[in-house]
C-alpha cells in the first residue's frame, strides 16, 4: 500500500526570517518550484509560500519595495497542511478532499516524526494515484469494487482540482481525460474531446505548436512550464493559462501518457496591472503621481535637449482648500481635487502631463515650446480655470489657484531642479496676493540660499549664547512711573550683527526652534527681573506654538520657581491667534496659567476676528491697544473714536488698557484725556539692555503738561527711529489674519 512517503519530493527549506528578496530571487531561479515549506530551528514546520500568491503580493514594484526586506514570516501561510509520512496516500487524499482540498491543491509538508522530511504535490498525488491504480488493477483484478472504488477515488482527485487537468495519450495525442475545470476554462465538453485531437478544435497551426510540446514533453521525460499561453475558447473568447506538463511512463518505461495542469491567471495578471497602475496613478483623481511626473519630465527634458525646444514646469497649488476641506467635510473636498483635476486636464494640449504630487498640490509638464509666450498662456489659463466657480453636491465654492513656472534649459536642465524652481516661483505668487502666476526669477534662488544660511546659523545661535534680552518701559500714567517692562528678543549675530526678529523669528517657528527660544526667553527674562524693584512687572509674549507644547504651564511654574520672581509679577502676553488655534485646549491652557497667579494680557487688540468674544470667555487681567490706532490718534477721528471705545470697554470691565506705540508729547496728552491708565513706546523708551533698564528703573515722568523725561537720555527731540518693524515672536498665522503693524515680540 503506498504512503505519504512515496510522493515526497525533497525541497530545500526556508527560514522565518528568510527576507522576501531571498525568496523572491529564489522563485525565479526555480521556475518548476511550486511551495516552499519554511522550518523552526529544530527543522519543524510552521508555515508554507505558495509561489502564485507570493508573486501576486510581490507584483510590481510597489509590492517588492513593501515585502523586499520584510522577513517570509509575514507572506507565509501559517496554517499549512502538515501530514506524516506513513499515513496511507487513498485516506489522505480522502480526508484532505473532504475538508482542505485548498490546501492540497497548494501543496503541503510531509514530516518523519514531526520532523521535516520533504513536500507533497498535486502532480505527486496525481503520479502516485496512477501507480496504485495500475497496482490495484493488476493486483485486484479480479475484485471489481476495488477497482470501482480507484477510479472513484481517482475521479475525485481529479474533479476536485480547481486548474484545468487534462491528459492524452503519447502516441496520438488523443484526450483521454478533462476535468470539470478544463471544460469550464475551454467551454468544450468532455465527452466532445475524449478521443479527439487539439487538431479538432484549434487552427492548424496553433494544432501543431500544441503537438510539439506534447512531443519535447513526453521524449525528454521533465517537466515543462508554459508561463502564458493564450488559449481559444469556444465561445470565441481567450483564456489566459499556466500551464505545466509532464510525462507518465508506461510498463516500458516509455511515455504512455501528458499530464497537464493549466492554471488560468488572468485574474492575477490583472491585479499586477492594478499594483503597476496604482504606483504611478493617483487613485482619486487619476491622473499620474509624483514618480510618473518625474520620468515623464525627464523623458520632456532628454527629448527637448535633442530638439533645443523648451519645456515648461507649472506647480499648481488651490488657493483656500484647506478651508473648504475644514469647513465642508472631505467628502467635498475630494470632489473638489477631482472637478480641479478634470480643469486642468482642459487646459493643456495632447502630450503634455498633468500631475497630482499630493494633497492640493499639482503640476503641469509642457513640451515643445519656442519661447515663454505658451507658457505663458497655458498659466493664465489655469488660473482663470481654477477662479471659476466650483459646484459641488449643491455647495458654490470659489477657492482660486496659484501658478509657479520654471522653464529649461534657462531655469535649469534637471527634474528635481526645475520642479524646486517652480515651487519658489509658487511661492512666490501666493505671497503677492494668490490667485495669479509667477515665473522664476534668479533673485528667488537666492534669497532661497541667505534664508538657508540664516536658518542654519539660527541652529547654533542657541547654543552658543547669541541671543539677549532687551526690555521696553511700561509706563503707568496714574501711578507716574514705570510698572513693567516687556521683554523683547534681540540676536547679535557675531558676522551679521543685529538681525532682525522679523527675519528670524518666522524661520524659527517653521523649523520647531520657537518652543526651546520660547522658554530661553522666559527663564531668562524671570531671572533679570527678579532683581527689580517689587512694583515692577515683567512682561513676556507667548508664541502661539509654545501653546501647542502640553509642557507650557510647567515651563511657566519652573521658571518661577528658579528665578524667585513671584507669579504676580509675571504678564504673559498673547495675541488673539492662540485662541482661533485649538480654542478649546489653548483656553484651558490659559485658565491654568491664571490660577498660577500669573497675569494674562491680550496684545494688539481690535486688529483680529473675535477679539470682544474673547472677553467674554475669558478674564484677562490687560488689553493692549494695538499702535496703528495709536499712531492715527491726532488725524483720524475713527481711530480716535475706537480708543476711546476700548478705554471705555476695559473700565467697564476692571481691565487694565495699555497703548502701544506712543511716539509724541500730542499722542501722550490725548491717551491721558481719554483715560488711558498705562502706555508704551519709543516716547518713553526704546527698548534697551537688562543692564541699562535696571539703571534706570525708578526715574518718574514729569506732571502733565510738562516735559517728558525718556529713559534714553539723548533722545528728546521727537521719536527713535525703529530699529525694525518687527521686535519678536509673532506666529507667521497670526500675522496673515490681520495683525496689521504688529509689533513680533518674545
Amino acid at each position: 500500500m503506498f504512503t505519504l512517503r512515496d510522493t515526497v519530493s525533497s525541497l530545500v527549506p526556508a527560514r522565518a526570517d528568510t527576507l522576501g528578496k531571498t525568496l523572491y530571487e529564489r522563485f525565479r531561479e526555480e521556475p518548476d518550484t511550486l511551495i516552499v515549506p519554511v522550518l523552526d530551528a529544530d527543522d519543524r514546520p510552521i508555515g508554507l509560500v505558495e509561489r502564485n500568491a507570493f508573486f501576486l503580493r510581490m507584483a510590481a514594484e510597489y509590492g517588492r519595495a513593501l515585502y523586499a526586506l520584510r522577513p517570509i514570516s509575514v507572506l507565509m501561510d501559517n496554517d499549512p497542511l502538515v501530514v506524516e509520512a506513513d499515513v496511507e496516500l487513498a485516506a489522505f487524499t480522502s480526508d484532505s478532499l473532504s475538508y482542505r482540498a485548498s490546501d492540497l491543491l497548494r501543496g503541503f509538508i510531509v514530516t518523519d516524526k514531526g520532523r521535516y522530511l520533504g513536500v507533497g504535490t498535486v502532480l505527486g498525488l496525481l503520479q502516485a494515484a496512477n501507480e496504485t491504480n495500475r497496482r490495484g488493477v493488476e493486483a485486484l483484478a479480479s475484485a471489481k469494487a476495488d477497482q470501482e472504488r480507484a477510479h472513484t477515488f481517482m475521479t475525485a482527485v481529479v474533479e476536485a482540482i480547481p486548474s484545468m487537468v487534462f491528459v492524452k495519450r503519447a502516441d496520438d495525442h488523443s484526450y483521454v481525460l478533462l476535468n470539470r475545470a478544463g471544460e469550464k476554462i475551454l467551454g468544450h465538453a468532455r465527452a466532445d474531446m475524449i478521443g479527439r485531437t487539439d487538431a479538432d478544435f484549434y487552427p492548424a497551426e496553433q494544432a501543431a505548436i500544441y503537438r510539439q510540446r506534447d512531443t519535447e514533453v513526453a521524449s525528454s521525460g521533465e517537466v515543462r512550464v508554459i508561463e502564458e499561453d493564450l488559449v481559444p475558447r469556444k465561445d470565441g473568447t481567450t483564456a489566459l493559462l499556466r500551464t505545466k506538463k509532464i510525462a507518465i511512463p508506461g510498463p516500458d518505461g516509455q511515455a504512455e501518457y501528458i499530464l497537464a495542469v493549466s492554471e488560468d491567471i488572468a485574474e492575477r495578471k490583472r491585479a499586477e496591472a492594478q499594483i503597476a497602475r496604482l504606483a504611478h496613478y493617483d487613485p482619486l483623481t487619476d491622473l499620474p503621481n509624483r514618480l510618473l511626473f518625474q520620468k515623464d519630465l525627464s523623458a520632456a527634458l532628454s527629448r527637448a535637449s535633442r530638439r533645443e525646444d523648451l519645456v515648461a514646469v507649472h506647480c499648481i497649488d488651490l488657493d483656500r482648500f484647506k478651508t473648504v476641506n475644514d469647513t465642508l467635510g472631505h467628502p467635498i473636498g475630494d470632489a473638489l481635487l477631482k472637478t480641479a483635476a478634470e480643469r486642468l486636464r482642459a487646459c493643456v494640449r495632447e502630450g503634455d502631463t498633468v500631475a497630482r504630487l499630493g494633497g492640493d498640490e499639482f503640476a503641469v509638464v509642457q513640451c515643445g515650446l519656442t519661447d515663454l509666450s505658451g507658457a505663458t498662456r497655458l498659466a493664465g489659463r489655469i488660473v482663470e480655470a481654477l477662479a471659476e466657480t466650483f459646484e459641488l453636491q449643491g455647495h458654490q465654492v470659489m477657492i482660486g489657484g496659484s501658478v509657479g513656472v520654471a522653464v529649461s534649459p534657462n531655469d535649469g536642465s534637471d527634474s528635481d531642479e526645475l520642479l524646486k524652481k517652480a515651487d519658489m516661483a509658487l511661492y512666490r505668487a501666493k505671497a503677492d496676493g494668490r490667485g495669479a502666476f509667477h515665473f522664476f526669477e534668479r533673485a528667488m534662488d537666492e534669497a532661497l540660499q541667505a534664508r538657508r544660511a540664516l536658518e542654519l546659523d539660527l541652529r547654533v545661535a542657541l547654543a552658543e549664547g547669541q541671543f539677549e534680552l532687551y526690555y521696553q518701559p511700561l509706563f503707568s500714567l496714574g501711578a507716574d512711573r514705570v510698572m513693567g517692562c516687556e521683554a523683547l528678543l534681540r540676536w547679535n549675530h557675531p558676522t551679521r550683527g543685529m538681525v532682525s526678529p522679523g527675519d528670524f523669528i518666522p524661520i524659527a517657528e517653521e523649523i520647531g526652534l520657537i518652543n526651546p527660544l520660547g522658554e530661553w526667553v522666559l527663564r531668562e527674562a524671570c531671572r533679570e527681573a527678579a532683581g527689580w524693584p517689587d512694583h515692577v512687572r515683567l512682561a513676556v509674549n507667548l508664541s502661539p506654538a509654545q501653546f501647542r507644547d502640553k509642557h507650557l504651564v510647567g515651563i511657566v511654574v519652573s521658571a518661577l520657581a528658579v528665578s524667585g520672581l513671584p507669579a504676580e509679577r509675571l504678564e504673559l502676553e498673547i495675541t488673539e491667534s492662540v485662541l482661533l488655534q485649538d480654542s478649546v485646549g489653548n483656553m484651558s491652557i490659559l485658565h491654568d496659567l491664571k490660577a498660577l497667579g500669573v497675569r494674562i494680557s491680550m496684545d494688539d487688540f481690535g486688529t483680529g476676528y473675535s477679539s470682544l468674544s474673547y472677553l467674554r470667555s475669558f478674564p484677562f487681567d490687560k488689553i493692549k491697544i494695538d499702535q496703528t490706532f495709536v499712531r492715527d490718534i491726532l488725524d483720524d477721528a475713527d481711530a480716535l473714536a475706537i480708543i476711546k471705545a476700548v478705554l471705555d470697554l476695559g473700565a467697564s470691565l476692571g481691565i487694565t488698557t495699555t497703548a502701544e506705540g506712543v511716539e509724541s508729547a500730542e499722542q501722550l496728552d490725548e491717551l491721558r484725556r481719554q483715560g488711558c491708565g498705562e502706555i508704551q513706546g519709543y516716547f518713553i523708551s526704546r527698548p534697551k539692555p537688562a543692564a541699562e533698564i535696571a539703571a534706570m528703573l525708578g526715574v518718574t515722568v514729569a506732571a502733565q503738561g510738562g516735559p517728558i523725561i525718556t529713559f534714553s537720555h539723548g533722545e528728546k527731540e521727537g521719536p527713535a527711529t525703529k530699529s525694525w518693524e518687527d521686535e519678536g515672536v509673532v506666529s507667521q498665522t497670526a500675522s496673515r489674519q490681520g495683525a496689521r503693524g504688529k509689533k513680533g515680540r518674545a
